[in-house]
């Protein structure tokens, strides 16, 4: 595949999120705002990006972060439990097995030795 059928839906003048971001806190020059402004009045997804983030209440979206945080840790120490105790599973048939197979080499060997020494 060529690579602009893999980026089909990124437009390459899209905002990034770090410009996106600075944009709203005010860390722009007047010329890198401009553009920003430019962009935003081009796309309107960006610019309801834009809109979204601004209404968001930085409270309520630290708290939702930390929230997401806390239950993933939690779900990741839960699967960390059950791999611990996770029990073996019964191997007998293996060890049997590896077991007769050796014995089956050996006799070989010595069925192969007693022929050649006899000749």
């Amino acid at each position: 595949m060529s690579d602009n059928l893999l980026d089909i839906l990124k437009q390459r003048d899209d905002l990034t999120e770090q410009e996106l971001l600075k944009y709203l806190q005010g860390d722009l020059t007047p010329e890198e705002r401009r553009a920003v402004e430019e962009k935003l009045a081009d796309s309107e997804m960006m610019s309801d990006a834009e809109e979204g983030l601004r209404m968001a209440d930085a409270a309520k979206t630290n708290s939702a972060v930390n929230d997401i945080n806390r239950m993933l840790t939690h779900q990741l120490q839960q699967q960390r439990r059950k791999r611990k105790h996770k029990p073996i599973p019964n191997l007998s048939l293996v060890i049997v097995s590896t077991f007769l197979v050796l014995v089956l080499i050996i006799l070989a060997y010595l069925v192969i030795y007693k022929m050649r020494s006899g000749q």
